[in-house]
Protein backbone atom coordinates (compact mmCIF):
# COMPACT_ATOMS: atom_id res chain seq x y z
CA UNK A 1 0.00 0.00 0.00
CA UNK A 2 1.04 3.56 -0.99
CA UNK A 3 1.50 5.24 2.27
CA UNK A 4 2.15 8.68 1.05
CA UNK A 5 0.05 11.37 2.56
CA UNK A 6 -3.45 11.87 1.02
CA UNK A 7 -3.75 15.22 -0.67
CA UNK A 8 -7.50 15.11 0.41
CA UNK A 9 -9.30 16.33 3.45
CA UNK A 10 -12.59 14.59 4.35
CA UNK A 11 -14.28 17.41 7.15
CA UNK A 12 -17.11 15.99 9.99
CA UNK A 13 -19.17 19.23 9.49
CA UNK A 14 -22.21 19.68 12.06
CA UNK A 15 -24.89 20.68 10.22
CA UNK A 16 -26.98 22.64 12.95
CA UNK A 17 -23.52 24.69 13.25
CA UNK A 18 -22.26 27.56 10.98
CA UNK A 19 -20.18 24.83 8.82
CA UNK A 20 -23.59 23.19 8.03
CA UNK A 21 -25.44 26.75 7.08
CA UNK A 22 -21.97 27.64 4.79
CA UNK A 23 -21.65 24.23 3.31
CA UNK A 24 -25.59 24.43 1.81
CA UNK A 25 -24.82 28.11 1.24
CA UNK A 26 -21.39 27.58 -0.92
CA UNK A 27 -23.36 24.46 -2.97
CA UNK A 28 -25.90 26.67 -4.18
CA UNK A 29 -23.28 29.76 -4.96
CA UNK A 30 -21.49 27.08 -6.77
CA UNK A 31 -24.37 25.73 -8.46
CA UNK A 32 -25.48 28.75 -9.87
CA UNK A 33 -21.49 30.18 -11.04
CA UNK A 34 -21.68 31.58 -14.21
CA UNK A 35 -18.24 31.25 -16.19
CA UNK A 36 -18.41 33.74 -19.00
CA UNK A 37 -15.29 32.52 -20.34
CA UNK A 38 -16.41 29.65 -21.22
CA UNK A 39 -19.82 30.86 -21.99
CA UNK A 40 -18.57 33.35 -24.72
CA UNK A 41 -16.27 30.30 -26.42
CA UNK A 42 -19.40 28.11 -26.65
CA UNK A 43 -21.72 31.00 -27.86
CA UNK A 44 -19.13 31.00 -30.88
CA UNK A 45 -18.76 27.69 -31.73
CA UNK A 46 -22.90 27.58 -31.79
CA UNK A 47 -22.77 30.35 -33.90
CA UNK A 48 -19.77 29.53 -36.43
CA UNK A 49 -21.13 26.30 -36.72
CA UNK A 50 -25.23 27.81 -37.52
CA UNK A 51 -23.38 29.72 -40.12
CA UNK A 52 -20.94 28.14 -41.42
CA UNK A 53 -22.09 24.10 -41.31
CA UNK A 54 -20.07 21.50 -42.27
CA UNK A 55 -16.88 23.80 -42.31
CA UNK A 56 -17.21 24.79 -38.78
CA UNK A 57 -18.05 21.31 -37.44
CA UNK A 58 -14.94 20.03 -38.89
CA UNK A 59 -13.21 22.64 -38.09
CA UNK A 60 -13.24 22.39 -34.68
CA UNK A 61 -13.31 18.62 -34.19
CA UNK A 62 -9.85 18.99 -35.85
CA UNK A 63 -9.04 21.76 -33.52
CA UNK A 64 -10.40 20.11 -30.47
CA UNK A 65 -10.15 15.94 -30.95
CA UNK A 66 -7.10 16.45 -33.67
CA UNK A 67 -9.41 14.61 -36.38
CA UNK A 68 -9.30 15.90 -40.40
CA UNK A 69 -13.83 14.86 -40.78
CA UNK A 70 -15.29 15.40 -44.53
CA UNK A 71 -18.63 15.00 -45.12
CA UNK A 72 -18.10 11.11 -46.41
CA UNK A 73 -16.32 10.39 -42.46
CA UNK A 74 -18.65 12.54 -40.40
CA UNK A 75 -20.78 9.47 -40.55
CA UNK A 76 -19.54 6.05 -39.27
CA UNK A 77 -20.79 3.57 -41.66
CA UNK A 78 -22.78 0.34 -41.13
CA UNK A 79 -20.25 -1.36 -42.09
CA UNK A 80 -17.79 -0.19 -39.45
CA UNK A 81 -20.08 -0.77 -37.10
CA UNK A 82 -21.24 -3.98 -37.21
CA UNK A 83 -17.49 -5.06 -37.37
CA UNK A 84 -16.36 -3.10 -34.54
CA UNK A 85 -19.25 -4.35 -32.65
CA UNK A 86 -18.29 -8.02 -33.05
CA UNK A 87 -14.61 -7.02 -31.32
CA UNK A 88 -16.98 -6.21 -27.60
CA UNK A 89 -16.10 -9.03 -24.84
CA UNK A 90 -18.24 -11.73 -24.50
CA UNK A 91 -19.22 -10.81 -20.84
CA UNK A 92 -19.58 -7.55 -21.58
CA UNK A 93 -22.31 -8.22 -24.19
CA UNK A 94 -23.83 -10.75 -21.88
CA UNK A 95 -23.94 -8.24 -19.39
CA UNK A 96 -25.27 -5.48 -21.47
CA UNK A 97 -28.21 -7.89 -23.20
CA UNK A 98 -29.48 -7.96 -19.87
CA UNK A 99 -29.06 -4.96 -18.84
CA UNK A 100 -31.04 -3.77 -22.04
CA UNK A 101 -33.94 -6.04 -21.35
CA UNK A 102 -33.72 -4.41 -17.88
CA UNK A 103 -34.13 -1.36 -18.84
CA UNK A 104 -36.66 -1.66 -21.45
CA UNK A 105 -39.05 -3.47 -19.00
CA UNK A 106 -38.58 -0.31 -16.27
CA UNK A 107 -39.61 2.45 -18.71
CA UNK A 108 -42.10 0.37 -20.59
CA UNK A 109 -44.04 1.41 -17.58
CA UNK A 110 -43.66 4.62 -18.69
CA UNK A 111 -45.35 4.80 -21.30
CA UNK A 112 -48.50 7.17 -21.59
CA UNK A 113 -51.83 6.86 -22.34
CA UNK A 114 -54.51 8.99 -24.54
CA UNK A 115 -57.73 9.57 -23.10
CA UNK A 116 -61.13 10.96 -23.87
CA UNK A 117 -64.13 12.21 -21.33
CA UNK A 118 -67.21 13.35 -22.55
CA UNK A 119 -68.40 16.75 -21.13
CA UNK A 120 -72.26 18.50 -21.26
CA UNK A 121 -70.52 20.49 -24.34
CA UNK A 122 -68.50 17.95 -26.33
CA UNK A 123 -65.59 16.04 -26.60
CA UNK A 124 -62.47 16.65 -25.22
CA UNK A 125 -59.37 14.45 -25.31
CA UNK A 126 -55.40 14.15 -25.12
CA UNK A 127 -53.43 12.17 -28.43
CA UNK A 128 -49.79 11.26 -28.03
CA UNK A 129 -47.59 11.37 -30.48
CA UNK A 130 -43.94 10.87 -30.32
CA UNK A 131 -41.24 13.35 -31.72
CA UNK A 132 -40.24 12.79 -34.94
CA UNK A 133 -35.88 13.19 -34.23
CA UNK A 134 -33.67 12.81 -31.54
CA UNK A 135 -30.07 12.92 -31.06
CA UNK A 136 -28.49 10.90 -28.04
CA UNK A 137 -24.75 12.52 -27.29
CA UNK A 138 -22.63 10.24 -26.14
CA UNK A 139 -19.89 11.73 -24.07
CA UNK A 140 -16.33 10.17 -24.30
CA UNK A 141 -13.24 11.99 -22.61
CA UNK A 142 -12.69 10.55 -19.40
CA UNK A 143 -13.59 6.90 -20.58
CA UNK A 144 -16.77 5.32 -23.40
CA UNK A 145 -19.93 5.52 -21.82
CA UNK A 146 -22.01 2.42 -23.73
CA UNK A 147 -24.13 2.59 -21.07
CA UNK A 148 -25.23 5.97 -21.57
CA UNK A 149 -26.39 4.92 -25.10
CA UNK A 150 -29.46 2.38 -23.42
CA UNK A 151 -30.51 4.95 -21.00
CA UNK A 152 -30.57 7.47 -24.38
CA UNK A 153 -32.24 5.03 -26.63
CA UNK A 154 -34.42 2.70 -25.33
CA UNK A 155 -36.98 5.31 -23.71
CA UNK A 156 -36.51 7.33 -27.22
CA UNK A 157 -37.73 3.61 -28.83
CA UNK A 158 -40.70 2.51 -26.17
CA UNK A 159 -42.07 6.05 -27.53
CA UNK A 160 -42.08 5.40 -30.48
CA UNK A 161 -39.43 7.96 -31.99
CA UNK A 162 -39.05 8.09 -35.52
CA UNK A 163 -35.55 8.63 -36.34
CA UNK A 164 -32.63 8.38 -33.64
CA UNK A 165 -29.07 9.75 -33.78
CA UNK A 166 -26.17 9.50 -32.27
CA UNK A 167 -22.83 11.43 -31.62
CA UNK A 168 -20.22 10.64 -30.36
CA UNK A 169 -16.38 12.21 -29.79
CA UNK A 170 -13.93 10.31 -32.38
CA UNK A 171 -11.14 8.40 -30.52
CA UNK A 172 -9.17 6.57 -33.63
CA UNK A 173 -10.92 3.59 -34.18
CA UNK A 174 -14.56 2.69 -32.74
CA UNK A 175 -14.73 1.60 -29.64
CA UNK A 176 -16.38 -2.06 -29.90
CA UNK A 177 -18.14 -1.35 -26.46
CA UNK A 178 -20.22 1.57 -28.02
CA UNK A 179 -20.23 -0.18 -31.43
CA UNK A 180 -21.97 -3.46 -29.45
CA UNK A 181 -24.43 -1.38 -27.67
CA UNK A 182 -25.88 0.93 -30.71
CA UNK A 183 -25.78 -2.42 -32.89
CA UNK A 184 -28.08 -4.27 -30.33
CA UNK A 185 -30.18 -1.37 -30.57
CA UNK A 186 -29.95 -1.53 -34.48
CA UNK A 187 -29.26 2.46 -34.69
CA UNK A 188 -27.30 3.00 -37.70
CA UNK A 189 -26.45 6.71 -37.95
CA UNK A 190 -23.79 7.55 -35.50
CA UNK A 191 -21.71 10.34 -36.02
CA UNK A 192 -18.16 11.13 -35.07
CA UNK A 193 -18.67 14.49 -33.73
CA UNK A 194 -18.38 15.93 -29.86
CA UNK A 195 -18.76 18.59 -28.10
CA UNK A 196 -20.03 21.93 -28.57
CA UNK A 197 -20.44 21.54 -31.66
CA UNK A 198 -21.92 18.45 -31.83
CA UNK A 199 -24.69 19.92 -30.14
CA UNK A 200 -24.79 23.06 -32.39
CA UNK A 201 -25.02 20.26 -35.15
CA UNK A 202 -28.03 18.77 -33.50
CA UNK A 203 -29.86 21.69 -33.57
CA UNK A 204 -29.16 23.53 -36.27
CA UNK A 205 -28.27 21.31 -38.88
CA UNK A 206 -25.12 20.62 -41.25
CA UNK A 207 -24.75 19.63 -44.50
CA UNK A 208 -23.77 16.50 -43.45
CA UNK A 209 -26.10 16.15 -40.17
CA UNK A 210 -29.63 16.72 -40.36
CA UNK A 211 -31.36 18.53 -37.10
CA UNK A 212 -33.33 17.44 -34.41
CA UNK A 213 -36.03 17.79 -32.49
CA UNK A 214 -34.70 17.28 -28.98
CA UNK A 215 -31.25 16.58 -27.97
CA UNK A 216 -30.22 14.33 -24.60
CA UNK A 217 -27.18 12.75 -22.99
CA UNK A 218 -24.90 13.77 -20.31
CA UNK A 219 -21.73 15.88 -20.84
CA UNK A 220 -19.07 18.10 -19.76
CA UNK A 221 -19.72 21.86 -18.49
CA UNK A 222 -19.24 22.73 -22.49
CA UNK A 223 -21.86 20.15 -23.55
CA UNK A 224 -24.22 21.50 -20.58
CA UNK A 225 -23.90 24.90 -21.83
CA UNK A 226 -24.20 24.37 -25.21
CA UNK A 227 -27.48 22.55 -24.47
CA UNK A 228 -28.75 25.31 -22.82
CA UNK A 229 -28.07 27.94 -25.25
CA UNK A 230 -29.88 25.87 -28.07
CA UNK A 231 -32.49 25.26 -25.73
CA UNK A 232 -35.63 27.23 -28.12
CA UNK A 233 -34.25 26.05 -31.13
CA UNK A 234 -34.38 22.25 -29.74
CA UNK A 235 -35.76 20.89 -26.54
CA UNK A 236 -33.28 19.23 -24.56
CA UNK A 237 -33.32 16.45 -21.66
CA UNK A 238 -31.96 18.95 -18.33
CA UNK A 239 -28.42 21.15 -17.91
CA UNK A 240 -26.59 18.18 -16.34
CA UNK A 241 -23.57 18.98 -13.72
CA UNK A 242 -20.86 17.25 -11.97
CA UNK A 243 -22.30 14.26 -10.57
CA UNK A 244 -23.75 14.16 -6.74
CA UNK A 245 -24.90 12.20 -4.40
CA UNK A 246 -26.28 12.29 -0.91
CA UNK A 247 -25.77 8.98 1.14
CA UNK A 248 -28.63 9.19 4.35
CA UNK A 249 -26.96 6.55 6.68
CA UNK A 250 -27.41 5.36 10.84
CA UNK A 251 -25.95 3.12 12.58
CA UNK A 252 -26.73 -0.08 10.68
CA UNK A 253 -25.05 1.05 7.85
CA UNK A 254 -21.51 -0.34 6.83
CA UNK A 255 -19.00 2.47 6.97
CA UNK A 256 -16.97 0.68 3.92
CA UNK A 257 -19.95 0.19 1.59
CA UNK A 258 -20.84 3.78 2.49
CA UNK A 259 -16.95 4.85 1.93
CA UNK A 260 -17.04 3.07 -1.37
CA UNK A 261 -20.36 4.82 -2.17
CA UNK A 262 -19.38 8.08 -1.90
CA UNK A 263 -16.27 7.79 -3.89
CA UNK A 264 -17.99 5.91 -6.94
CA UNK A 265 -19.48 9.19 -7.54
CA UNK A 266 -16.46 11.14 -6.70
CA UNK A 267 -14.16 9.11 -9.57
CA UNK A 268 -16.20 10.88 -12.42
CA UNK A 269 -12.95 12.98 -13.24
CA UNK A 270 -14.59 16.85 -13.39
CA UNK A 271 -13.19 17.24 -9.69
CA UNK A 272 -16.07 19.26 -9.33
CA UNK A 273 -18.03 15.90 -8.20
CA UNK A 274 -20.20 16.21 -4.27
CA UNK A 275 -20.02 13.04 -2.26
CA UNK A 276 -21.86 14.18 0.67
CA UNK A 277 -23.17 11.65 4.25
CA UNK A 278 -25.59 12.84 6.45
CA UNK A 279 -25.99 10.82 9.51
CA UNK A 280 -27.34 11.59 13.18
CA UNK A 281 -24.21 9.94 14.73
CA UNK A 282 -20.69 11.41 15.03
CA UNK A 283 -19.06 7.71 15.72
CA UNK A 284 -20.20 6.51 12.65
CA UNK A 285 -19.03 9.50 10.63
CA UNK A 286 -15.71 9.43 12.16
CA UNK A 287 -15.55 5.56 10.71
CA UNK A 288 -16.84 6.40 7.10
CA UNK A 289 -13.88 9.26 6.90
CA UNK A 290 -11.43 6.62 8.15
CA UNK A 291 -12.83 3.66 5.49
CA UNK A 292 -12.73 6.87 2.60
CA UNK A 293 -9.01 7.61 3.45
CA UNK A 294 -8.24 3.78 3.20
CA UNK A 295 -10.12 3.03 0.30
CA UNK A 296 -8.32 6.26 -1.61
CA UNK A 297 -4.98 4.91 -0.20
CA UNK A 298 -5.18 2.13 -2.03
CA UNK A 299 -7.55 3.07 -5.14
CA UNK A 300 -5.75 2.37 -8.48
CA UNK A 301 -7.18 6.03 -9.39
CA UNK A 302 -5.76 8.20 -6.01
CA UNK A 303 -4.92 11.09 -8.24
CA UNK A 304 -8.56 11.52 -9.40
CA UNK A 305 -9.66 11.70 -6.14
CA UNK A 306 -6.44 13.97 -4.81
CA UNK A 307 -7.67 16.48 -8.14
CA UNK A 308 -11.19 16.99 -6.31
CA UNK A 309 -12.16 20.54 -4.90
CA UNK A 310 -12.34 21.27 -0.83
CA UNK A 311 -15.34 19.45 0.37
CA UNK A 312 -16.25 17.52 -2.66
CA UNK A 313 -16.45 14.85 -0.22
CA UNK A 314 -17.90 15.41 3.38
CA UNK A 315 -20.06 14.01 5.88
CA UNK A 316 -22.44 15.96 7.80
CA UNK A 317 -23.72 15.34 11.67
CA UNK A 318 -27.54 16.38 11.92
CA UNK A 319 -29.23 16.41 15.75
CA UNK A 320 -32.42 14.42 14.78
CA UNK A 321 -34.00 12.50 11.01
CA UNK A 322 -35.90 15.04 10.73
CA UNK A 323 -32.56 17.80 10.37
CA UNK A 324 -31.29 14.97 7.39
CA UNK A 325 -34.20 14.70 5.41
CA UNK A 326 -34.64 18.71 5.56
CA UNK A 327 -31.02 18.85 4.84
CA UNK A 328 -31.56 16.11 2.30
CA UNK A 329 -34.79 18.03 0.46
CA UNK A 330 -32.32 21.41 0.40
CA UNK A 331 -29.48 20.03 -1.35
CA UNK A 332 -32.18 18.21 -4.12
CA UNK A 333 -29.48 15.40 -4.67
CA UNK A 334 -29.26 13.96 -8.44
CA UNK A 335 -28.40 10.71 -6.38
CA UNK A 336 -29.72 9.88 -2.77
CA UNK A 337 -28.98 6.46 -0.95
CA UNK A 338 -30.89 5.78 2.12
CA UNK A 339 -29.41 2.81 4.02
CA UNK A 340 -31.53 3.29 7.97
CA UNK A 341 -33.19 0.49 9.39
CA UNK A 342 -35.83 3.05 8.68
CA UNK A 343 -35.35 3.56 4.91
CA UNK A 344 -38.83 2.63 3.92
CA UNK A 345 -40.39 5.65 6.16
CA UNK A 346 -37.60 8.04 5.67
CA UNK A 347 -38.17 7.72 1.93
CA UNK A 348 -41.72 8.96 1.97
CA UNK A 349 -40.34 12.40 3.65
CA UNK A 350 -38.08 13.04 0.32
CA UNK A 351 -39.73 15.69 -1.90
CA UNK A 352 -36.67 16.22 -3.51
CA UNK A 353 -34.15 14.10 -4.91
CA UNK A 354 -33.94 12.49 -8.68
CA UNK A 355 -32.81 8.97 -8.22
CA UNK A 356 -33.33 7.37 -4.80
CA UNK A 357 -31.62 4.21 -3.75
CA UNK A 358 -33.73 2.55 -0.70
CA UNK A 359 -31.38 0.32 1.87
CA UNK A 360 -27.84 -1.10 2.76
CA UNK A 361 -28.26 -3.98 -1.08
CA UNK A 362 -29.30 -0.65 -3.44
CA UNK A 363 -25.81 1.39 -4.19
CA UNK A 364 -26.31 3.72 -7.35
CA UNK A 365 -24.39 1.52 -9.03
CA UNK A 366 -26.75 -0.36 -9.95
CA UNK A 367 -29.17 2.43 -11.45
CA UNK A 368 -25.98 3.64 -13.43
CA UNK A 369 -25.78 0.44 -15.28
CA UNK A 370 -28.28 -2.63 -15.16
CA UNK A 371 -31.67 -2.18 -13.25
CA UNK A 372 -33.41 -0.79 -15.29
CA UNK A 373 -33.98 2.70 -13.90
CA UNK A 374 -32.44 5.66 -15.93
CA UNK A 375 -28.62 7.18 -15.17
CA UNK A 376 -29.69 10.83 -17.16
CA UNK A 377 -30.93 12.17 -13.88
CA UNK A 378 -31.35 16.31 -13.07
CA UNK A 379 -28.16 17.70 -11.27
CA UNK A 380 -27.96 21.13 -9.49
CA UNK A 381 -30.62 21.25 -7.48
CA UNK A 382 -32.71 20.61 -10.63
CA UNK A 383 -34.74 17.79 -8.77
CA UNK A 384 -36.80 20.73 -7.14
CA UNK A 385 -38.70 20.48 -10.72
CA UNK A 386 -37.42 17.71 -13.31
CA UNK A 387 -37.71 14.27 -13.55
CA UNK A 388 -35.22 11.44 -14.65
CA UNK A 389 -34.70 10.86 -18.67
CA UNK A 390 -38.05 8.90 -19.54
CA UNK A 391 -40.17 7.65 -22.46
CA UNK A 392 -42.20 11.13 -20.96
CA UNK A 393 -39.30 12.76 -22.41
CA UNK A 394 -39.74 11.75 -25.80
CA UNK A 395 -43.50 12.51 -26.82
CA UNK A 396 -45.54 15.22 -27.08
CA UNK A 397 -49.18 15.69 -25.75
CA UNK A 398 -51.94 17.38 -28.12
CA UNK A 399 -54.84 18.64 -26.47
CA UNK A 400 -58.10 17.93 -28.76
CA UNK A 401 -61.55 19.40 -28.30
CA UNK A 402 -65.12 19.14 -30.30
CA UNK A 403 -67.68 20.87 -28.89
CA UNK A 404 -71.62 20.93 -30.20
CA UNK A 405 -73.53 23.76 -31.59
CA UNK A 406 -75.70 23.38 -28.30
CA UNK A 407 -72.13 23.11 -25.82
CA UNK A 408 -71.00 26.31 -28.06
CA UNK A 409 -73.98 28.52 -27.47
CA UNK A 410 -73.68 27.18 -23.57
CA UNK A 411 -69.91 28.40 -23.18
CA UNK A 412 -70.70 31.52 -25.34
CA UNK A 413 -71.52 34.06 -22.41
CA UNK A 414 -68.83 32.95 -20.02
CA UNK A 415 -66.27 32.71 -22.62
CA UNK A 416 -67.19 36.30 -23.85
CA UNK A 417 -67.47 37.61 -20.42
CA UNK A 418 -63.38 36.39 -19.71
CA UNK A 419 -62.17 37.55 -23.28
CA UNK A 420 -63.93 41.06 -22.18
CA UNK A 421 -62.10 41.18 -19.35
CA UNK A 422 -58.56 41.19 -20.70
CA UNK A 423 -59.95 43.52 -23.62
CA UNK A 424 -59.72 40.23 -26.27
CA UNK A 425 -62.42 41.83 -28.10
CA UNK A 426 -62.25 39.45 -31.08
CA UNK A 427 -62.22 36.39 -28.76
CA UNK A 428 -65.59 37.31 -27.63
CA UNK A 429 -66.87 38.40 -30.93
CA UNK A 430 -65.47 34.87 -32.32
CA UNK A 431 -67.70 32.83 -30.08
CA UNK A 432 -70.59 35.85 -29.73
CA UNK A 433 -71.24 35.90 -33.77
CA UNK A 434 -71.59 31.95 -33.77
CA UNK A 435 -73.66 31.67 -30.97
CA UNK A 436 -76.27 34.43 -32.73
CA UNK A 437 -76.14 32.57 -36.06
CA UNK A 438 -77.30 29.14 -34.41
CA UNK A 439 -79.65 30.79 -32.16
CA UNK A 440 -81.29 32.94 -35.68
CA UNK A 441 -81.50 29.29 -36.92
CA UNK A 442 -83.07 27.54 -34.23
Amino acid sequence: MDHMPVKISIPIIRLSGSQGKRLLANANKLRGRRDDDAQRSVEKIITDVRKKGDAALFAYTKQFDKVALSSSTVRISNKVLVAQSRKAPQAFKIALNKAARNIWAYHKKQKSCAFSIKTNDGTLSQIIRPLSRVGVYVPGGYTTYPSSILMGVIPAQIACVGEIAVATPPHGELDPKIAYALNLLKITELYQIGGVQAIAAFAYGTESVKPVDKIVGPGNVYVALAKKMVYGAVDIDTIAGPSEVVILADETANPEWVALDLLAQAEHGSGNESAVCVTESYALAEKIRGCCMTEILRSPIRGVFEKLSANSISICVAETRDESIGFINGCAPEHLQIITKTARKDVRKIINASAIFCGPYSPVALGDYYIGTNHVLPTGGAARFASPLGVESFIKRMSVAEISKAGLVRCAGNVSTLARAENFVHHALSVERRAEHILKKS
